[in-house]
């Protein structure tokens, strides 16, 4: 694996080593904070050894402004091992939530930076996502529970779309950018617990975009296109 393709995101190869799970679906609740890390990439078949999730992690800090919106930094640090230095920041906002049905909106700006300390290059990508997420099994809890400091049990599963936007006009060896946005969807489900959440999440990645003749071989339900992604996660509120 070259360590330059951690970064430059100039293809749909380098696009996926970038990328990581959503980061806080849901909100978190006025001045809650909150610590995560999480593991996983594409799916890449490693010769002689197995079909597997390439073994990539952060580690993100997020705090509630309000009952609505959290803010967050992201670590990539499998890109540190290599000398980049890459990080996100970014918003949750929740647009809509339905008390009677325990169903929310949440929509993600950030904005993703590297840099490689050797050689010193630097880049910016814009990334916008929205999930749609959905409570079960909240055990008799009522909404003003969620609003409180009371011990909170119930799962969610939810739903997305997002992208990452490339600004530069032009790729390696100074050839034409031809793609400024590298979609993605999601669906994933988490255990919600009082201090503790434990996630899993499947990506799909590019989806139209061949996924031959590139560095790894990558795995993708649509086959020749695009890469699937297998995430877990881990937070602990405070």
């Amino acid at each position: 694996m070259k360590r330059k393709l951690l970064i430059f995101p100039l293809t749909i190869s380098t696009f996926l080593f970038s990328c990581s799970s959503s980061r806080f679906v849901e909100p978190l609740t006025k001045k809650q904070n909150a610590v995560s890390a999480d593991f996983g990439g594409p799916l890449v078949n490693v010769p002689g050894v197995a079909t597997m999730p390439l073994p990539f992690s952060s580690l993100t800090y997020g705090r509630g402004l309000t009952h609505s919106a959290t803010i967050y930094g992201s670590w990539h640090t499998t890109a540190a091992v290599f000398g980049v230095a890459q990080f996100d920041l970014g918003l949750v906002k929740e647009v809509w939530y339905n008390r009677d049905r325990h169903m929310g909106i949440s929509i993600t700006p950030s904005v993703n930076f590297a840099r490689d300390v050797f050689e010193q290059n630097t880049k910016l990508w814009p990334i916008l996502e929205a999930n749609y997420y959905w409570k079960y099994n909240q055990q008799g809890v009522v909404q003003a529970d969620l609003l409180s400091n009371r011990k909170i049990k119930y799962n969610f599963v939810y739903a997305g779309v997002g992208s990452w936007f490339e600004l530069s006009r032009t790729r390696a060896h100074d050839q034409p950018q031809n793609n400024w946005a590298f979609p993605m969807v999601q669906v994933g489900h988490t255990f919600r617990r009082n201090k503790w959440s434990f996630s899993t999440e499947l990506k799909m990645m590019v989806p139209y975009m061949s996924n031959q003749d590139i560095v790894l071989d990558y795995k993708s339900i649509t086959g020749e296109r695009g890469a699937t992604g297998i995430y877990i996660g881990v937070i602990k509120r405070f």
